[in-house]
């Protein structure tokens, strides 16, 4: 479980990210970023419903990315939001492969 302090929870920082933030991408994720003035990072994930109709699906999906994000908080020096969006095909692939595309972008951030 992702502590509450590494955490976004409000609708109106999610807002304020998607429309000031920086963007990143691979095969598998969108990620939009941008600084805060904490010392540690936030995080946000984004698992449509039009991209996964099954809810099943979605929480696994953001389940198993937020076992990745607790392993990646000690990667982050200096204090980021950062939201992350899933794309279509991501939940087909082995864990390890979500894994390493994840930590690919995560560690271009930091």
């Amino acid at each position: 479980m992702l502590k509450k302090k590494y955490r976004l929870t409000s609708s109106t920082l999610f807002q304020k990210i998607f429309e000031q933030g920086e963007f990143k991408e691979n095969k598998f994720f969108v990620v939009i970023f941008m600084k805060n003035d904490l010392t540690h990072p936030r995080f946000g994930i984004v698992v449509s419903a039009k991209t996964f109709s099954l809810a099943v699906d979605r929480n696994s999906l953001k389940r198993k990315i937020r076992v990745i994000l607790n392993n990646c908080v000690s990667l982050f020096k200096e204090g980021f939001d950062i939201v992350i969006l899933t794309k279509k095909g991501v939940l087909d692939k082995p864990s390890q492969e979500i894994e390493e595309a994840l930590n690919e972008l995560l560690v271009s951030l930091s």
